[in-house]
């Protein structure tokens, strides 16, 4: 099987319910996207997608067109059921980007799956479980607000709530004094600041709640301030923004820098460089949560297979990027509840992409 062409979309996501914020003042509305279909010489497809937000990641949009643009020649005559050699091709033309590189690694996984008859979590070693738990965000907002937030996702069922934080330390107590009122309905709470606090701002945080029992994730954006503040605390550590890439996750296991992880396809280029992540923290006794920035029905189907594929004791929880956003870009209903599942038990990813809803391509390579 070899690779006959490379179709690119531009689409772009809306934030639900007017958007929402994270920690340093940042504001989100929409996401823009780039959809990928790959086309082969067997007459089989497979899709693959990227979506982000430069406020968050090191990603540009215009970036990945740029080097899916660079790349796509390279991988014409390719096998993509080869995905190591798929991302030799792609390391070889472009270095680094990949965030834009995901796109390809996950279209490849569709198009394995499909060629094999089997669903993606099946080569990647099998179901663990048929359904795992979700995490959902209670997002930036007032003490009470936040709290009434984390109230309506226990009454939905969820089991973990991820309550953000991060600006001024002080408010941010309140915050945490209120949401942490409902921790009884929850199996954890998880406190993310996104990487905004200098040490001394997430110390003062930590000795102001100490006596309420939550998981810290990711307080400084640099790994040696996260080391310093997860040296002056008993909480469980969870590292996000930290966790940009393979060498990064062992840096950070050799500084004993965290407890769980939270992994996203698009730091680390796909399902492939993830799934060696993933297989590594399990063996290591680092329970995950696999999910992305932000996308639709395609990167969500990418992260449900990853965690269906995960040992259920080392899997926090699954998180769908299509809790957030209006749009999914697929057929069909997504499931965005506290139980994630596969979309569906057919082969590679198990989606229909809804080409109508993608518009006219931005470039084809053939």
């Amino acid at each position: 099987m070899k690779i006959t062409g490379l179709t690119a979309f531009a689409t772009r996501y809306t934030v639900r319910n007017g958007g929402f914020r994270l920690s340093g003042g940042r504001r989100f509305t929409g996401f823009p996207s780039v959809v990928l279909r790959i086309d082969t010489d067997a007459g089989i497809s497979g899709w693959g997608e990227h979506a982000s937000s430069s406020q968050y990641m090191v990603a540009l949009h215009e970036g990945a067109l740029a080097v899916l643009k660079e790349i796509g020649p390279a991988l014409i005559g390719a096998d993509p059921r080869q995905i190591s050699v798929i991302h030799r091709i792609m390391d070889a033309a472009v270095m680094g980007h990949a965030y834009a590189k995901t796109a390809v690694d996950v279209a490849c996984w569709d198009i394995a799956g499909k060629a094999a008859g089997v669903p993606v979590a099946v080569l990647l070693g099998g179901i663990h479980q048929a359904e795992f738990p979700m995490l959902k965000m209670a997002i930036m907002d007032t003490p009470e607000a936040m709290a009434a937030n984390c109230r309506a996702l226990a009454t939905q069922g969820f089991r973990t709530v991820q309550v953000k934080i991060g600006n001024d330390w002080r408010e941010d107590v309140a915050r945490i004094e209120a949401c942490m009122e409902t921790a009884p309905l929850f199996d954890r709470v998880i406190v993310d600041a996104n990487a905004n606090y200098l040490p001394h701002e997430a110390l003062h945080l930590l000795n102001a709640t100490e006596d309420l029992d939550f998981i810290v994730e990711q307080p400084c954006r640099e790994l040696p301030d996260n080391l310093s503040v997860r040296r002056r605390t008993s909480r469980p550590f969870v590292l996000d923004e930290s966790l940009d890439g393979v060498q990064a996750v062992f840096r950070a296991r050799e500084a004993d820098g965290f407890d769980l992880a939270m992994l996203k396809l698009s730091r680390f280029g796909g399902i492939a460089p993830l799934a060696f992540v993933r297989d590594c923290c399990v063996a290591w006794g680092r329970p995950v949560t696999i999910e992305d920035m932000s996308g639709g029905g395609i990167i969500a189907a990418a992260a449900a297979h990853l965690a269906a594929s995960t040992p259920a004791k080392c899997l926090v929880a699954g998180s769908f990027t299509t809790a957030y956003v209006e749009e999914t870009n697929i057929l069909g209903d997504w499931p965005n509840g506290a139980i994630g599942r596969l979309p569906s038990d057919g082969p590679g990813l198990g989606v229909t992409v809804d080409e109508a809803a993608l518009g006219a391509p931005v470039f084809s390579i053939s």
